[in-house]
């Protein structure tokens, strides 16, 4: 299995600085990145791709600095999911997808199997640019999907995002097998049902540091979470347990309900 380990990286962009801290995600466990928009989880999540340098620290994947890696020994480790997933050419859903493997060996059936995990097999041939937003947050999965290999690092930024929920329920259930094989998984998002649905352990990254981390039975509650995100947080019955959601009752004026 790989590892991944953040030895106190820090970056200045501007007047922005990240300096999360040493962080160990484990692996075959979903970790869960929370924290206001701008707060530094996608910053994190592209040091941990190796899109981006420390100025001092560094992001180390299985001990070596991730960054110094060349881009196949980063693709045969890392498969990041982007936020607002963009492509350029004309092409279908199902070349999309087979760009995980742009620098990873040809694999059709590992592309085939990837979009029928996120229910979009049927829509293979359909051109990439007439799907809804939230139909190309999928291709976006899937293609990290073809590309991920067992065992390795899935990142994935605000997957969720634009997608309904049974679609969502699809990418949940492909995201849980890949950590049941072994994958380190971190996962941003804003959505507190999703994060409870999926995470092992919650990450808090709250202007440019780390607020918390640990097991998610500890922080993705009622009771922890308005200190850490400064919102009313209430808890929901679900199926299999309690479900942190924002309690928009007590943030929106009482006029406005």
């Amino acid at each position: 299995m790989t590892t991944l380990n953040f030895q106190s990286p820090t970056l200045r962009r501007g007047t922005f600085q990240l300096a999360i801290g040493a962080i160990a995600p484990r692996p075959g466990r979903i970790t869960v990145l929370i924290g206001p928009n701008g707060g530094g989880k996608t910053t994190a999540l592209r040091l941990a791709a190796g899109l981006l340098t420390p100025d001092t620290g560094a992001v180390l994947i299985d001990g070596e600095p991730v960054h110094a890696l060349s881009a196949p020994q980063r693709a045969a480790r890392i498969a990041l999911v982007t936020q607002r997933p963009d492509v350029g050419a004309p092409f279908s859903v199902r070349e999309v997808a087979a760009l995980g493997r742009i620098a990873r060996p040809t694999d059709a059936q590992r592309v085939e199997r990837a979009l029928q995990r996120v229910g979009l097999a049927a829509l293979a041939d359909r051109p990439y640019h007439s799907l809804s937003g939230g139909q190309q947050q999928r291709v976006a999965v899937a293609r990290a999907l073809a590309q991920h290999e067992p065992g390795g690092v899935l990142l994935l930024d605000e997957a969720f995002a634009a997608v309904d929920p049974p679609e969502a329920a699809a990418i949940v259930r492909a995201v849980r097998e890949e950590a049941a094989a072994g994958a380190t998984v971190l996962a941003a998002t804003h959505d507190m049902a999703v994060a409870s649905a999926i995470a092992d352990d919650v990450w808090c990254i709250v202007a440019g540091q780390t607020r918390a981390f640990g097991p998610a039975s500890d922080l993705l509650t009622a009771n922890a979470l308005p200190a850490l995100l400064g919102v009313a947080i209430a808890e929901a019955n679900g199926a299999n347990g309690q479900i942190a959601v924002a309690d928009y009752r007590a943030i929106l004026p009482t006029q406005a309900l």
